[in-house]
């Protein structure tokens, strides 16, 4: 049997801790993955009923670009999330 790998609220989680490390990411990028963060856990949380924005992964995307290069471990985090996005087809 083969390891699903972490699940994308894990991958969330991940992705919270790594914003609250002090680093030099700028406070509007950090303001606006931590936003993108709650999106996410809002839409997985069955006693909501908002669904996720079909752009969601698009705005992470480009969100990825800006800052690759000068924060590999967010890029990595934030990749894995706009990948289990896509494998929920969203």
């Amino acid at each position: 049997m083969s390891d699903p790998g972490p699940s994308l609220s894990e991958i969330i989680d991940e992705l919270r801790e790594a914003l609250e490390a002090p680093d030099d990411l700028d406070e509007e990028l950090r303001a606006e993955l931590r936003g993108a963060a709650e999106e996410i856990l809002e839409a997985l949380d069955p006693a909501h009923e908002r669904e996720l924005s079909s752009s969601l992964r698009d705005r992470l995307t480009n969100t990825l670009e800006r800052f690759e290069k000068g924060h590999p471990r967010l890029t990595g985090i934030i990749g894995r999330v706009a990948d289990a996005l896509s494998d929920m087809g969203i």
